[in-house]
């Protein structure tokens, strides 16, 4: 974000209220507006009294902002050691159950070794045949019969195939 000094608020504040937090840092620590703001109220005779309070204010503004901005560097170093990724919205993969999602793979991997890669998205009535596909694996697995006998896989991963077919034409047909 780039400065603005000639709309800042702090161009019409007293000295002691110090400049906004972004004008401290703008350039490391050393901002340009101090020298500006003070010596604009600086006489041309120095060796007045009037020039040496200015200049004494200009120090001790200056003092503080060395403070401040060594404070910011060292909570910018810890953070730096610390490590910052703003990733908090964004989907945590990490969550899947990847032992059981393995079993999904597998059921996957034979159905596209025994038709083709993919074939599941060429199936005529592919949406009301893997509908009834995945009800017939949860009665199965409810009834008590835990394994597809065909592929020795849980019918419940032969299930969640099925599902995951249905999602991807929902999602298809969304994206129209």
């Amino acid at each position: 974000m780039a400065n603005d000094c000639d709309n800042c608020f702090y161009s019409e504040a007293p000295y002691e209220e110090g400049p906004c937090f972004h004008c401290q840092m703008t350039t490391q620590g050393n901002s340009n507006w101090v020298a500006v703001d003070f010596l604009k109220d600086v006489p041309d005779d120095t060796s007045s009294m009037e020039g040496e309070k200015v200049m004494e204010q200009m120090l001790q503004q200056l003092h503080r902002i060395s403070a401040s901005a060594s404070a910011f560097e060292a909570a910018k170093s810890a953070s730096a050691a610390l490590g910052v990724k703003y990733d908090s919205d964004k989907p945590r993969w990490s969550l899947l159950p990847f032992k059981a999602l393995q079993e999904v793979v597998e059921v996957l991997t034979f159905g596209a070794k025994k038709y083709a890669a993919d074939n599941w998205k060429h199936v005529p009535q592919a949406q009301e045949r893997y509908i009834d596909a995945a009800y017939r694996h949860l009665a199965d697995w409810n009834s008590g019969e835990k394994k597809d006998p065909e592929t020795g896989k849980s019918h419940l991963a032969h299930a969640i195939c099925c599902l995951l077919f249905l999602l991807w034409f929902e999602q298809k047909d969304r994206e129209g």
